[in-house]
């Protein structure tokens, strides 16, 4: 039998991340963006995987979607940004 190293999508596995600093980044983005003027991010969650966050929910502004991007981006510890957050409209 011939052991292989294990790939996954032609790429080695990620090595584990301490779920802990996943968590304090997650913290620090929504923190930053609580803190944000320029921006109503109450409805915005923020996830952390190794460095990359993830932005889902709603806004009540297009602006406010590039904005909420721009202030995780500043967020020490974040390499890259998903950003998912839509307009919040009214339901007709």
């Amino acid at each position: 039998m011939v052991f292989k190293d294990r790939l996954y999508f032609g790429e080695p596995p990620e090595k584990d991340v301490d779920p802990t600093v996943d968590a304090q980044l997650e913290s620090d983005v929504a923190s930053a963006l609580a803190n944000a003027s320029k921006v109503d991010a109450v409805d915005v969650r923020v996830t952390a995987i190794g460095g990359q966050v993830t932005l889902a929910g709603r806004v009540a502004r297009e602006e406010e979607i590039v904005q909420c991007g721009e202030i995780a981006l500043m967020t020490d510890g974040v390499l890259a940004i998903r950003n998912h957050i839509e307009v919040w409209t009214p339901d007709a």
